[in-house]
């Protein structure tokens, strides 16, 4: 094996943060790791050393946090965000009911465990809210999500989107499984009116899936709220299929061509590969676990070439991509971890797959645009270079297209209204998202999250835990009102015997 890097991890046992490496290994990526009283553990942490050293290469540090929260227990285990967290939020996940219709067997915040918790109140969601946007100054937090438990099973939750966009935040999601949307047409009305989006919980395009992993046949509810956003002229859909070896890892090309067929309604897409944390069969780790680049290899293979692995982009290059659109002016940090995740924009238009990136000279108009910002070049210098790198690295298929959202958007306009009001209605996003749990879980890409829990702990305070940490850690040690970390519960020593860094 050869060593690509040090890093720290967790005993998935114990949830001690320990010493770990990742390896080369067959052309995979594995993390390998001891625990002084549990033993050695292994896992795969990306299938294809070639595809996450690509990704690599797009690494883009964060502009670190000015309001941070001071650690003591050391990272990640007193997460607020911290003095050691180097990016800012970019969506802000409230759990705003402990409450769900559904008992999944795979379900990372172990919804409905403890139905009788209480649900965030207005007062606590503002001062969520508002401690976000004081942690991250001076930069501004625009996305928050509205999760759970099954959130819309909050009759005021069109009251809690109101709250929300009074306090700023213009991306505003409902993380749901639609169950209440596809039977109760005059509240999905409500959501309608309020111009939220959907993060729909959709595991493929038969009734298979949803039995192994949502303990039931789902399938007809998925069509059923489809249509039901067909009716009331909603479209703003994006489909989050959690992808398990064995449960749907057959249905990636399927999923993706279900979503352009229903374009009217669907405009993002996101595959989130298992995360074995919350509730979930723990034996079923090798079984099941499948990484970034299998998702890639399995889209190409499953849509016939339309979609290949070199169509995907990893999330960093996002940073530059958002200062190209606005001319520098977007002030957003976007510096995620370059092994969280990718992207790919897929014209749909000629009912054919047909990837925008082919089209681009990606990474070489990235590495342009990235020199134009770091060299902090003026605004009209930038617009000069944003044509000649139009002009050198774009198709002439693109080029209009691309030249209308580049060249006319304002540089204080929301990421948000461009990728989801100026990009072409028959372009299609498909994300890949892979969220970690004890078993792969890395301190580097950790103080890397961009998407952090809002929570408030046993002393009315708002507080924000990256993602990872919470599914991973956190949540397993707060109580009902989200309690501090019980010492007992976390062994802070690594195993040098020192405390964590």
């Amino acid at each position: 094996m050869e060593l690509i890097k040090h890093t720290q991890s967790l005993c998935p046992e114990d949830l001690r943060v320990i010493d770990a490496g990742l390896f080369r290994s067959n052309g995979q990526v594995i993390m390998k790791k001891t625990c002084p009283d549990h033993g050695e553990f292994e896992d795969i942490y990306w299938s294809d050393y070639d595809e996450y050293m690509k990704a690599e290469r797009f690494r883009a540090s964060g502009t670190g946090l000015l309001q941070s929260r001071n650690a003591q227990l050391g990272c990640p285990l007193d997460c607020g965000l911290c003095e050691n967290h180097q990016t800012h939020t970019i969506l802000v996940i409230m759990e705003i009911t402990q409450r769900c219709n559904l008992r999944c067997p795979i379900c990372f915040a172990q919804a409905g465990e403890n139905p009788s918790s209480p649900d965030l109140t207005l007062d606590q969601i503002r001062s969520i809210l508002e401690y976000t946007q004081k942690n991250n100054y001076p930069l501004r937090v625009r996305g928050v999500g509205n999760s759970g438990g099954e959130p819309t099973l909050r009759d005021d939750l069109p009251e809690i989107i109101r709250l929300e966009r009074e306090l700023g935040f213009d991306y505003i999601l409902i993380m749901t499984n639609g169950l209440r949307l596809a039977d109760d047409i005059e509240y999905f009305k409500k959501i309608r009116d309020e111009a939220a989006w959907l993060y729909l919980q959709f595991d493929g395009v038969t009734s298979e899936p949803y039995m192994k992993a949502r303990g039931r046949d789902l399938w007809p509810v998925k069509k059923r709220m489809i249509e039901n956003a067909r009716k009331i002229g909603y479209n703003k859909i994006a489909l989050i299929p959690t992808l398990a070896r064995g449960v749907n890892d057959h249905q990636v090309g399927d999923i993706i061509r279900f979503a352009a067929d229903n374009s009217d309604v669907i405009k993002f897409l996101v595959f989130q590969p298992v995360s074995f944390s919350g509730r979930i069969d723990r034996t079923m780790l090798k079984d099941m676990r499948i990484t970034n680049s299998d998702v890639m290899r399995l889209a190409e293979e499953q849509t016939g070439g339309q979609i290949r692995k070199s169509d995907f982009f990893t999330l960093p290059m996002n940073q530059t991509m958002a200062k190209m659109m606005t001319k520098g002016g977007q002030h957003q940090d976007f510096c995620v971890h370059p092994h969280c995740g990718l992207i790919t924009v897929v014209d749909h238009s000629r009912g054919r797959l047909d990837p925008v990136p082919r089209y681009i000279k990606n990474e070489k108009f990235h590495a342009m645009m990235r020199r134009s910002f770091d060299l902090n070049k003026s605004r009209p210098m930038i617009m000069l270079d944003l044509i000649l790198g139009l002009a050198r690295y774009v198709s002439p298929r693109l080029w209009l297209k691309l030249a209308r959202i580049l060249l006319m958007t304002k540089g204080r306009k929301s990421i948000k209204s461009i990728l989801t009001e100026w990009l072409p209605g028959q372009w299609l996003t498909i994300g890949i998202m892979h969220f970690m749990d004890p078993y792969n879980f890395d301190l580097d890409r950790v103080r890397n999250c961009a998407l952090h829990f809002g929570v408030i702990d046993n002393e009315s305070r708002p507080r924000l835990i990256p993602f990872c940490s919470m599914n991973s850690i956190h949540r397993s040690s707060l109580s009902d009102n989200m309690s501090e970390l019980p010492v007992s519960r976390m062994k802070i020593a690594v195993t040098s015997g020192e405390k964590a860094k």
